[in-house]
C-alpha cells in the first residue's frame, strides 16, 4: 500500500504531504484545487507511459521553480514470514522521482539513485501496474474506456485481473511455432537443394542402363507406330467401306420411295380429272336449271297478266311448273359443285406436296449417286496405300497384341529420342557421389519429419491453450456479469458484457452492454449513450471487476463526471461498500462534487486552491 505521498514543486503544490490509507481514499474539492495533480503525481513516480506521453514533464514543476520532487511512501512490513519486497530490509520503501526544468529526472530509491528498469521491478513485485486504464484512470479515462476498441478493451481487462499470462502462454505457443516453420523451410530448401544434386547423381549413375532401355524402347515404339498407320488405315477402309454400303441403303431406298411417290402423284391426277370432268357436268345442269327457271319467272310474271288459261293456251299445262322447286335443286347443285371444289382443292395441294417431295428426293439420289462414286474412288486409294504401309511395317518387325494411336506414339519416340541425345559419358565418381547424397537427402527427411511432429504437437497445444484461456476469461467475465447486472439493477438500467470473436484470440474482444429506462441493451460506444450513461456504465463495469482486480492500488478520476445525482449516490455507495476501511486493496476516488452524506468508512482528503497553493487537509466522515 502507499502510506502517503509527497508533492514537492510539483504543479500547484509548493510543498504537499497526502497520508493514503487502505480502502476508500476519496479527493474532493473545486475544480482548479490541485485534485487530479495528487494523482497525476503518483503516476509520475510509478513511471506510467501515459504522464510522458500526455505533456513534458518540466511542464509539471510549479511555475518558477528548477527541481521537483515526487516521493512515495510504500509499505513494506513484513506480511506473515515475508516482506512484500524480501530485497529491501526496511518496514517502508520511499521512492522519489526528480524532474527538472531541462527536461531530465532520476529516480531513487531509498536515497539511492535507481534506474527507472529497478523502479519498475521493484513495483511489479509489489502487484503496482501504473499503465492499466482499470487499475488507474486519469481525467476523461472514464469516457475514454467507452471507446476503447473491444479488443484493446479485453487486453486492458486481462491485464487488470492478471490473466495476462495466459495470453503470454499462447503468444510464446506462436513464436515457438514461427520458429519452427521457419526452421522447416529452412530444411525444406536444404532438402529441394539437395534432391536436386542428388537427382542429377542418380541420372548420371542410372545413365548407361537408360540408354539402352531407351533404345529398346525406340525399336519397339517404331514398329508400334508402323503397325498403328496400318491399323488406322485399317480403320480408315473399314469406314470407307460402312460408309459406302450405308450409302447403297439410302440410295436403293430413296429409288423405292420416289417409286411410291410417283404412284401417288398419278393416283392423285386421275383422281383429279375425274372430279373435275364431274364438276363440268353438275355446272352444265348447273346452267340449265338457271334457263329453266328463267323462263318460269316469265311464265308466272305473264299468268299475272293474262291469266291461267291463257297461258295454258299459249304454252301447254307443262308450263305451269313451282319455282320452288327449281330454285331448291339449283341450291343442291350448286353445294355439290362447291363440295367438288373443296375436294379438287384439297386433291390438288397433295399433288404439289408429292411433287415438292419428289423434287427432292431426285435431288438426294443425285448427290448420294455423286458421292458413292467418290468413295469407291477413296476405297481403291485406300487398299492401295494399305498394302504399302502393311510391307514397311513387316520389315519393321512382326505386328504387337495391341497399338495405340500414331500421333501419341510419335510423341513417345521423340521423348525417347530426346532422353538419348542428352544422355552422355558417365564419371568414375558417380556412384559414391550418388551414395553420399542419398544418405544426406535421408538426414534432411528426417529432420523434417521430426519438425512435422513438433509442429503438430504445438498445435495441439496451442489449442489446448486457446481453450483454457476461452474458459477462464469467460468465467471470470460470467461472474463480473452478474454484478454488473445487479449494479445496474440498483440504478433502473439492464446490461450485461460479453466476450466477442472468441474462437480468434487475436481478434477476440470485450463489449460492454447498456441499456436504460427500459431499452434493450446496446454496446456501449461514444455514440449511442450520452456522457453520464457512458460514466455509469464504466464506472458499473469498474465496480463489478474490482474483486478480480489484481494490482493493490487502484485510482479513478472524476469518477461521476456528468452523472445525474441518483446515479452518482448510487455509484458513491457501491464505490465505499467496495472498499471497506480492513480491505487489502488502496483506491483514489476523485470528485469535484459534494461528499454525499451517508459515506462512511472512507479517508476523505479535501484539497483547496489557497494563493495560488494547493493545500490537503484530511476530514473524519
Amino acid at each position: 500500500m502507499i502510506l502517503e505521498v509527497i508533492l514537492e514543486n510539483f504543479m500547484s503544490y509548493e510543498f504537499g504531504r497526502i497520508p493514503l490509507k487502505p480502502g476508500l481514499n476519496l479527493i474532493c474539492g473545486p475544480n482548479g484545487a490541485g485534485k487530479s495533480s495528487i494523482l497525476l503525481g503518483i503516476s509520475v513516480a510509478l513511471g506510467q507511459a501515459y504522464t510522458e506521453r500526455g505533456r513534458r514533464l518540466s511542464d509539471l514543476i510549479r511555475w518558477g521553480e528548477k527541481l521537483a520532487r515526487v516521493s512515495l511512501i510504500i509499505d513494506n512490513s513484513p506480511k506473515g514470514r515475508r516482506r512484500p519486497y524480501p530485497k529491501i530490509h526496511s518496514n517502508t520503501i520511499k521512492i522519489s522521482r526528480y524532474l527538472r526544468s531541462d527536461g531530465s529526472y532520476w529516480f531513487e530509491v531509498n536515497g539511492k539513485t535507481k534506474t527507472k528498469s529497478e523502479v519498475q521491478e521493484i513495483l511489479r513485485s509489489l502487484g503496482f501496474k501504473p499503465d492499466n486504464m482499470l487499475i488507474i484512470m486519469h481525467q476523461n479515462m472514464v469516457e475514454e474506456f467507452a471507446v476503447v476498441p473491444p479488443k484493446e478493451k479485453l487486453r486492458i481487462f486481462e491485464d487488470a485481473i492478471g490473466l495476462t499470462h495466459y495470453r503470454e502462454r499462447i503468444n510464446d505457443i506462436k513464436n515457438r511455432l514461427r520458429k519452427i516453420l521457419k526452421e522447416e523451410e529452412s530444411v525444406h530448401r536444404l532438402l529441394e537443394r539437395a534432391k536436386t544434386t542428388l537427382d542429377f547423381w542418380r541420372s548420371e549413375y542410372e545413365k548407361l542402363e537408360l540408354r539402352r532401355k531407351f533404345e529398346r524402347e525406340l525399336n519397339e515404339l517404331k514398329i508400334e507406330h508402323a503397325w498403328a498407320k496400318v491399323c488406322r488405315k485399317e480403320a480408315l477402309i473399314d469406314s470407307i467401306e460402312d460408309k459406302i454400303r450405308e450409302l447403297e441403303e439410302r440410295i436403293s431406298s430413296m429409288k423405292m420411295r420416289i417409286k411410291r411417290i410417283n404412284l401417288e402423284c398419278s393416283n392423285l391426277t386421275g383422281k383429279i380429272n375425274e372430279l373435275t370432268m364431274q364438276r363440268k357436268t353438275l355446272l352444265l345442269n348447273l346452267i340449265e336449271k338457271s334457263r329453266e327457271a328463267g323462263r318460269i319467272e316469265v311464265i308466272n310474271k305473264l299468268t299475272g297478266k293474262i291469266g291461267r288459261e291463257n297461258i295454258v293456251k299459249l304454252f301447254g299445262s307443262t308450263s305451269i311448273i313451282d319455282l320452288e322447286e327449281i330454285h331448291s335443286k339449283l341450291a343442291e347443285i350448286q353445294v355439290k359443285i362447291n363440295d367438288l371444289d373443296f375436294t379438287i382443292e384439297n386433291l390438288y395441294e397433295k399433288y404439289i406436296e408429292s411433287r415438292v417431295r419428289l423434287e427432292l428426293l431426285q435431288f438426294k439420289l443425285d448427290s448420294a449417286k455423286a458421292e458413292l462414286i467418290e468413295l469407291k474412288r477413296d476405297l481403291s486409294r485406300g487398299l492401295n496405300e494399305l498394302n504399302m504401309l502393311i510391307s514397311e511395317a513387316e520389315a519393321l518387325g512382326p505386328r504387337p497384341g495391341k497399338v495405340g494411336e500414331p500421333a501419341e506414339i510419335l510423341d513417345k519416340i521423340r521423348m525417347v529420342e530426346l532422353r538419348l541425345e542428352y544422355i552422355g559419358e558417365v564419371s568414375e565418381d558417380v556412384e559414391q557421389m550418388y551414395l553420399a547424397y542419398s544418405k544426406t537427402f535421408e538426414e534432411l527427411s528426417e529432420r523434417i519429419r521430426i519438425l512435422e511432429q513438433n509442429r503438430a504437437l504445438l498445435l495441439n497445444e496451442l489449442e489446448e491453450r486457446v481453450k483454457l484461456w476461452r474458459k477462464v476469461v469467460s468465467e471470470v467475465l460470467s461472474q463480473i456479469n452478474k454484478i454488473y447486472g445487479d449494479i445496474l439493477n440498483e440504478i433502473g438500467a439492464t446490461g450485461y458484457v460479453r466476450l466477442i470473436n472468441a474462437e480468434d484470440v487475436d481478434e477476440a474482444g470485450l463489449e460492454i452492454l447498456i441499456g436504460f429506462r427500459g431499452n434493450a441493451p446496446v454496446v456501449l460506444d461514444g455514440y449511442s449513450q450520452s456522457g453520464g450513461e457512458r460514466t455509469t456504465a464504466v464506472m458499473a463495469f469498474l465496480l463489478a471487476a474490482q474483486s478480480f482486480i489484481k494490482s493493490p492500488f487502484r485510482a479513478v478520476d472524476e469518477f461521476d463526471i456528468h452523472m445525474d445525482p441518483r446515479n452518482r449516490e448510487i455509484i458513491s455507495k457501491l464505490l465505499v461498500s467496495s472498499f471497506s476501511e480492513g480491505s487489502n486493496v488502496q483506491c483514489i476516488a476523485i470528485t469535484p462534487s459534494p461528499i454525499i452524506p451517508q459515506i462512511k468508512n472512507a479517508n476523505i482528503i479535501v484539497v483547496q486552491n489557497v494563493g495560488g497553493k494547493s493545500i490537503v487537509r484530511s476530514v473524519n466522515p
